[in-house]
Order: C-alpha cells, then structure tokens, then sequence
C-alpha cells in the first residue's frame, strides 16, 4: 500500500510542504530545505500533538513563536514554536509549528489572525484527530479539482465586528474548504532525485 502525501502551504511566506497523518494520529510533515540534496521527513507523535492542544486550551491567543535564532538561545517568547522545541530541543522540530499551524488552520481545529508577523493562534472547540483527519481525507478524493480559492473580506475581519458575525463567516470559509492543491505520491518517491 502506498502513502498518500497532501501537499499544502505555510500560512505565512506559503511555503510548499507535504504531510499525512497515519491511523494512530502521528502526522508526519515532509520539508525541502535549500542546502539539502534530499528532503526531511518529521514525525510529529500524536502524544506531542495531544500535549500540545492541552496546553493551548483556555490559554487564549498563542504565538508561532518558531524564531531559529531565538530557540537555540532560549530567548523566544511563549507560543507554538517554544512548545514544541521544549518536547524535543531541535530547532527544525520546533519550526514544524508553521506548518502545524496551516493544518490546524485549515481544518478548523485552530484560529488564526490573519497576520503574517506576529502570528497567533487559538484552539477551536472539537476533537483534533477527527477534524484533521477529515480533512486530509477530503482533498484525497478530490485531487482532481484543482486549486479551491478562499477569499478574506477585510470588512469581515475589523476588530470592531459582533462575535455572531465573526462565527458565520468562518463557517462560510470552513465550508468553502482550504486553499490547497492535493498531489499524491508514492513513499518511495522521496529517494529519487
């Protein structure tokens, strides 16, 4: 049996990644870094996922908080990034939250302020695995339909608007689906150059 890669973007600088998630709730992110002949293939267990969402619930707004420079010498902020890099001390382990964050994102288990600096996120209600895991099987079965378009109204997004408002046109976008193209490719693909 072959494995199934969803190829998806950073929210951020939209950079391309691939990822999938097995049975057990591990999803696994594939990354090219520039000075690499071969891309890296990060797990990231559904034990670090779960922990993870534990500590975001009732914590409100969470930073990406996934600067390089800044995790290896211990002065980044409390976030996302930071959380992860104190589960495994690796700085590419820890910039996997941006990727993360595009999957949450884009499966309704997170929020995102629409920002490209100075990121946050918030945990939405719902059980992660199954959102996730609904939403990678989605765009599988429809791999042929191409690029689906979101659009952000800013008039929506204002600070001042009512909180029903704010839910509707989530679950307007929600219902769109995500901005994404799905590829599917084989395992073995990785090796080839």
């Amino acid at each position: 049996m072959t494995a199934s890669w969803s190829l998806s973007h950073t929210l951020g600088k939209q950079k391309a990644f691939f990822w999938r998630i097995d049975s057990r709730g591990n999803i696994f992110i594939k990354r090219k870094f520039r000075k690499t002949l071969f891309p890296r293939i990060d797990k990231l267990s559904c034990s670090h996922l779960d922990r993870l969402h534990e500590s975001m619930q009732n914590m409100g707004w969470q930073d990406l908080a996934n600067n390089a420079a800044k995790l290896y010498v211990g002065t980044e902020k409390e976030g996302v990034g930071k959380f992860l890099y104190r589960l495994r001390p690796e700085v590419p382990y820890a910039q996997l939250s941006s990727q993360l964050a595009a999957i949450f994102y884009y499966s309704g288990v997170w929020d995102w302020n629409r920002q490209k600096k100075g990121m946050k996120f918030m945990l939405l209600a719902g059980e992660w695995q199954e959102n996730i895991a609904q939403y990678y099987r989605d765009p599988l079965s429809r791999k042929n339909e191409g690029n689906h378009a979101v659009k952000f109204s800013e008039k929506n997004l204002e600070k001042g608007q009512k909180p029903e408002e704010r839910q509707e046109f989530f679950k307007e976008i929600l219902q769109k689906g995500p901005a994404q193209k799905i590829e599917q490719t084989k395992l073995s693909a990785f090796f080839e150059p």
